[in-house]
């Protein structure tokens, strides 16, 4: 009885130790290859379908926060509120360390749960800042900017005189360790907390202080982007004081890639995956003013790329070590000799706990592998550009400097509405590999946004090509044009709804796809997103309509009454 019991506790510690080291990749290769093309629908979509629902489940913030850029660049912001929300609502209320220094990693020894490096947790906190600001909540914006500015962790130099890497922290705590001395003591308090040097959380919050009318602590932002990095001097001078009613924040290029290195490869480091950084972006309007040649706010290849922003992979080879040093021991155990007056069932006994050991020792080897689970859609830059929209249909075209292939042209924007905040921001994702309607300029279809297109006097479902949500506005448009005379906007309403079609994103939901690339959504993007460019610049497929009212609909359009 006792043998089993000894055995039992060693399989139960086995399993839980085996089930911490599982981990489910959920960007598969279609995922990553719409995202990569701009198609941020179906990517959405997909990862929407895998998005962990269990707060206790390692990926949960990961999910959110790749779901998250994915929604903003589709130019979703409403869909991206509960995401938004749930991400934020994690960030803020675990695992926080007394020094408000970046959110540990560690909820408690048994289960790890992704939180990010500090500077994956930065970015994280800004997208959720410009998902607030996309929606008008300038408040929130506020609050999920200022938390981005969390203090970092300085562990001093090394003997060259340059900043301390993983590599030497992890060789000076593994000395320390041989010394009899304690390698944790060096890697939770050796560090000395600093002030953040995350430009793009200091503008947010600019920004955002800017838009609540809070102009000296919007100058104090602006002031310390500008002492974090000099070259943005003219930015913040010109956010601080200039003419401008819209800002774009504009992401560029591919962010670092998280690999494993090192003894049980037990060390992270982030690798540059773009060919190049630091170029200046460009930018023009027509109906407006932009300004242009401004650099970089975010480096996020250089932060990877830094101690200060990625810390945690010491923990990892913490437990290498741990690992190693429980395997040696229980074989020690296990082999050691038999004592002149040890029973036949001590000594089996032990010998079971010494196996036990043993293979927990080697689980923990096993699973000392560092966690190589990142962001797959952070970009390689950031940037952030201003600009006044003087009048409705406006268009603002960007492209970095040296790099024709990322020019988007952006149309149908309007100045913020008169009854609310005096500034409107919009995210922008510069598509790696660029569609013919990322720089196109042009509309194939009509919408509650835009002008009218050929073919936009008769909605998408019935054969046109106008993909406006019903109102009296539209529906007068179309019996303008002579179109579905007779009809009500409640009748053209039930049409929609026969079909399952959602006028709304409550009805929507978070990931769901537009009618116009075969989803059941009519609710559009926002002018001056790439979800939009990509959604009414290009031709789709035609509806074909499922329910029979939409069917006798579409027959009975060339009869002269044409009634519903």
């Amino acid at each position: 009885m006792k043998r089993f019991a000894v055995i039992s506790v060693a399989l139960v510690l086995a399993a839980a130790l085996g089930g911490c080291a599982s981990s489910t990749d959920r960007v598969d290769a279609r995922i990553a290859a719409a995202a990569q093309t701009g198609r941020y629908g179906e990517a959405r979509v997909r990862l929407g379908a895998l998005l962990a629902t269990d707060t206790s489940d390692r990926a949960y913030i990961l999910d959110r926060l790749r779901l998250l850029i994915l929604t903003l660049a589709d130019g979703q912001p409403d869909a991206a509120e509960t995401t938004a929300n749930e991400a934020y609502q994690l960030l803020r209320t675990q695992g926080l360390n007394a020094d408000k220094t970046a959110a540990s990693v560690i909820f408690n020894e048994r289960v790890r749960t992704w939180k990010g490096e500090p500077f994956e947790q930065a970015m994280a906190y800004s997208y959720i800042a410009v998902q607030k600001a996309m929606r008008g909540e300038w408040d929130n914006a506020r609050a999920a900017a200022q938390s981005s500015l969390f203090l970092l962790r300085d562990f001093g130099e090394n003997e060259r005189g340059e900043k301390l890497t993983g590599e030497d922290l992890a060789r000076r705590a593994a000395e320390a360790e041989a010394r009899g001395g304690s390698g944790d003591a060096l890697i939770d308090h050796g560090y000395t907390p600093v002030k953040t040097d995350f430009a793009l959380g200091y503008l947010l919050a600019g920004l955002s202080n800017r838009a609540l009318g809070r102009v000296d602590e919007a100058s104090d932002n602006f002031r310390e982007a500008a002492a974090v990095n000099p070259a943005l001097g003219p930015l913040c001078e010109q956010l601080r004081t200039g003419d401008f009613n819209t800002v774009f924040v504009v992401d560029y290029g591919v962010g670092p890639r998280k690999t494993a290195f090192g003894p049980d490869n037990a060390l992270v480091r982030f690798e540059p995956a773009w060919r190049s950084t630091g170029l200046a972006i460009t930018s023009g309007a027509s109906g407006g003013a932009a300004l242009s040649g401004l650099p970089p706010v975010a480096d996020v290849a250089a932060m990877g790329r830094s101690l200060a922003w990625n810390n945690l992979e010491d923990v990892r080879a913490a437990k290498s070590t741990l690992g190693s040093l429980l395997m040696v021991g229980g074989i020690a155990v296990a082999t050691a000799p038999q004592g002149r007056d040890e029973s036949d069932e001590a000594r089996q006994n032990r010998a079971l706990i010494g196996a036990g050991v043993a293979i927990i020792g080697a689980l923990m080897k096993a699973t000392a592998s560092a966690d190589t689970r990142y962001c797959e859609f952070l970009p390689a830059n950031t940037y952030i550009v201003p600009a006044r929209i003087n009048e409705p249909g406006a268009s603002v075209t960007l492209e970095v400097a040296g790099d024709p292939a990322s020019r988007v042209v952006l149309t149908d924007l309007s100045p913020p509405a008169p009854t609310g905040p005096p500034m409107q921001l919009r995210y922008v994702r510069l598509t790696p590999s660029p569609a013919p309607w990322q720089a196109s300029g042009t509309l194939v279809y009509s919408n509650e946004y835009s002008g009218p297109v050929a073919g936009g006097d008769l909605p998408f479902i019935m054969g046109g090509m106008d993909a406006s949500r019903p109102s009296p506005e539209v529906l007068a448009r179309y019996q303008a044009a002579g179109r579905l005379l007779g009809y009500t906007t409640n009748d053209l309403e039930n049409l929609y709804r026969e079909e399952g079609i959602a006028l709304t994103t409550e009805e929507a939901g978070a990931t769901s796809a537009h009618v116009l690339e075969g989803g059941r959504s009519m609710v559009p993007p926002r002018p001056g997103s790439a979800g939009y460019q990509r959604l009414f610049g290009q031709v789709h497929p035609p509806y074909r309509p499922v329910s029979d009212a939409l069917k006798r609909a579409v027959e009975n359009l060339n009869t002269p009454a044409q009634q519903p």
